[in-house]
């Protein structure tokens, strides 16, 4: 759990064994102590990518609880004056983990709000990086997934 979660980790694993999805409650709670432990919010969005990187990495058929910090990372803005998640994988701490969180969120199934505007977005330098980091992976889903959605523009 990132810190100032860690209190929360039997309600988030709890989600697996019920089979539920995490209530609104659930997620304004996570996202204030989140806030209060990065108010930064590209370190907020490094530590969001690191622990959806961190869980099995498939995009589908995954324990419901890995899910939670995809719901909070459809939250963090990918372009704009705010463009966190992109500040976040540019930023020179990030991580092989930290591309297997971002490949997993832009290319699981309805991951954000506007998700392909938002990949669309998305510079060459990570359309390149992020499907090479899918084909390291060995997962044949998120291979497939990156290809797809992430595959650099043709001219």
């Amino acid at each position: 759990m990132p810190a100032g979660l860690e209190g929360t980790a039997d309600r988030v694993l709890g989600l697996s064994r019920t089979g539920g999805r995490p209530s609104p409650e659930l997620l304004t709670e996570l996202t204030d102590r989140l806030q209060l432990a990065f108010p930064e919010p590209v370190e907020r969005a490094l530590a969001l990518l690191d622990r959806y990187g961190s869980g099995s990495g498939r995009c589908s058929g995954y324990p419901l609880h890995e899910g939670v910090p995809g719901e909070l990372l459809a939250g963090v803005p990918i372009a704009g004056l705010v463009a966190d998640l992109l500040a976040a994988l540019a930023d020179p701490r990030a991580e092989d983990r930290h591309d297997a969180g971002a490949v997993r969120h832009l290319v699981g199934r309805k991951t954000r709000p506007h998700q392909q505007r938002d990949v669309a977005r998305l510079p060459e330098a990570l359309r390149v990086r992020l499907p090479a980091h899918a084909r390291r992976s060995g997962d044949s889903d998120q291979q497939a997934r990156a290809e797809r959605w992430l595959a650099p523009r043709r001219a």
